[in-house]
């Protein structure tokens, strides 16, 4: 039997009309308005849907270890119609072996209109702030590699740039720390801008490494940026004055839901006093609420599943249906926007596959 969602509104309001009585008889004041404020905001997080639509995972990767038919069932079995695709080149262990952009093309041609890759830029050989200042003859090889690349058609982005990523693993490219206004990065950005696709950026907050991306943004103001998992998990006014900044800067919530035990939606490796979280238990923070739908086209959704280990269906579910739980506090206009239409608009995906 569906359940009738006026029926339920009208029941809690009765509920609620109880306990309000019962609070009039407590001494307290502040405990009566603080009571009150709990069972308002609970209130919230019970009469909301959960979003239904079709989702588009903005934030994918591939490692050679992945199996394409488990990353398939795990869309099917959540109404995931489209993914992005970064191939990862780090190193992963045993059972987890580096990807290819070869390896995303094959994919996306096995299953069409499904996955989209991006040249990958999570490369050994981008490891060291000075190849990033001073490109050497490898990195700018991989410069004029991307070139062609963008140029076959194949591709819809470049990325995920790792800037600056806090190390959850050991490893020498665990760890990184690289200048987002750098030559490197000069010379992606105008190749971007030429092909008219976006860049993704792994970049934590950093109040320094924030006005550096900032003089990037405006210098190359055609350019589509994503910065991924909420802004390098910034503060609500801190990605708010970005965005008010700079038309041409996005953002993707890529493994920002509070589910598991890793991942960053939990503060996972670590938090800073600059970081935050987006949401608790499934109810959105209200600063991040309002951030969301002050700003509806800037926001995209992504499940960032990164490691062959973390590729099944059961992660992925996890991921997806607390994301969906989370858009249905937003107002539906904005929510089908998170979900899908605004990865359509920024990597220019095309038509969702409605399923």
């Amino acid at each position: 039997m569906r359940s009738n969602p006026a029926a339920q509104r009208t029941a809690f309001s009765r509920w609620l009309l109880r306990w309000a009585s019962a609070i009039n008889h407590m001494r307290c004041t502040r405990f009566r308005l603080f009571v009150l404020f709990l069972m308002l905001l609970s209130s919230t997080v019970i009469l909301a849907q959960p979003y239904q639509g079709p989702i588009i995972d903005a934030h994918g990767h591939l490692g050679a270890s992945f199996n394409w038919e488990i990353m398939v069932e795990a869309m099917d079995r959540n109404n995931v119609t489209q993914r992005t695709v970064m191939a990862r080149y780090y190193p992963g262990g045993i059972g987890d072996l580096p990807g290819s952009d070869e390896d995303a093309v094959r994919l996306a041609e096995r299953y069409p209109g499904r996955f989209f890759p991006l040249v990958g830029m999570q490369r050994p050989l981008l490891t060291g702030s000075h190849k990033w200042q001073s490109p050497d003859r490898e990195v700018d090889r991989l410069v004029e590699e991307t070139e062609r690349k963008l140029a076959s058609g194949r591709y819809f982005g470049i990325g995920e740039f790792i800037v600056r990523h806090w190390s959850y693993s050991p490893g020498a490219h665990a760890e990184q720390e690289n200048p987002i206004y750098s030559a490197f990065m000069q010379r992606t950005s105008a190749i971007a801008a030429r092909f008219e696709v976006p860049m993704v950026i792994h970049m934590e907050g950093y109040p320094a490494l924030v006005g550096d991306f900032s003089r990037l943004l405006a210098e190359y103001p055609n350019v589509r940026f994503v910065w991924a998992h909420s802004c390098g998990r910034s503060k609500a006014p801190v990605i708010r004055g970005m965005l008010a900044r700079h038309p041409n800067l996005f953002c993707d919530l890529a493994q920002m839901t509070n589910v598991g035990t890793t991942g960053y939606g939990i503060g996972w490796p670590r938090m800073e006093e600059f970081t935050a979280l987006i949401e608790q238990d499934g109810a959105l923070f209200p600063d991040m609420k309002a951030l969301y739908e002050e700003f509806p086209d800037r926001f995209m959704l992504g499940m960032d599943v990164a490691h062959a280990s973390g590729n099944t269906p059961q992660n992925y579910s996890r991921r997806v249906s607390r994301f969906r739980e989370l858009l249905g506090q937003l107002k539906p206009e904005t929510a089908k926007k998170f979900a899908e239409t605004n990865a359509i608009r920024v990597f220019k995906l095309g038509g969702t596959i409605t399923r």
